[in-house]
């Protein structure tokens, strides 16, 4: 807990130490933000590539709410620059979010309803995220469909509500991480899982996220500073 009370604001605080990750060193840092408009504190953790020459560059960073008193912490969102996509840093981000929550007495973790990404949620899903009357999958229409295909990295969505793929395809998000709508899945294609924006996902498997974000920040040589 000293960590969070005594983090300088705006300034980045070495937390993690990776080694060898994508064959190049990697470093995991800590800022603390305050959020004028909310009046709130907001944290990063970012990861930052050590380049041949010693350069440090930001790949991604995720950020989220803490709350010492209640110990809860809320997912904001994450943002992995598209030279540095899928090389599973959001999986190592959220991966150390977790280890820390879990490591500082956080006993509860969320997320805020302001989620837009579907392939982000469904990353969410598989660590234990939830929402905690999952009836709503059977009686809403707003319901998306996560599909990958054997073929490519593109993140394929099989939309139930044909307004909401109209008006989602449409946007930003869409077309920076590279979505692409299907209509139904064809032989080289397979459903991963479903996923509802703009609804609170919680954790709700504790053990299965600590399985899963254990596995992940094994997988990589490092040393805490």
């Amino acid at each position: 807990m000293n960590l969070v009370n005594h983090l300088p604001y705006n300034k980045d605080i070495l937390y993690s130490d990776f080694i060898e990750y994508n064959g190049l060193n990697q470093r995991i840092y800590f800022q603390k933000s305050y959020m004028k408009a909310k009046n709130i504190d907001q944290y990063f953790l970012k990861s930052f590539v050590i380049d041949n020459k010693g350069n440090q560059i930001c790949q991604a960073y995720i950020y989220f709410y803490l709350n010492s008193d209640r110990k809860t912490s809320d997912f904001i969102g994450i943002y992995v620059k598209p030279a540095f996509r899928n090389l599973g840093l959001a999986s190592l981000l959220i991966s150390t979010w977790i280890q820390f929550c879990f490591n500082n007495g956080y006993n509860f973790l969320g997320t805020n309803k302001a989620q837009r990404k579907p392939f982000l949620i469904y990353l969410l899903k598989t660590y234990g995220f939830e929402i905690l009357d999952p009836i709503i999958y059977q009686t809403t229409s707003n319901v998306i469909h996560i599909c990958k295909s054997k073929n490519d990295n593109t993140k394929y969505l099989l939309f139930k509500n044909p307004k909401q793929r109209d008006s989602f395809m449409k946007g930003n998000i869409a077309k920076e991480d590279n979505y692409k709508s299907i209509e139904q899945l064809d032989t080289n294609m397979s459903y991963l899982d479903s996923v509802i924006l703009s609804k609170e996902y919680d954790l709700l498997d504790e053990h299965k996220a600590n399985e899963k974000s254990t596995l992940i920040l094994n997988r990589k040589k490092r040393c805490y500073r």
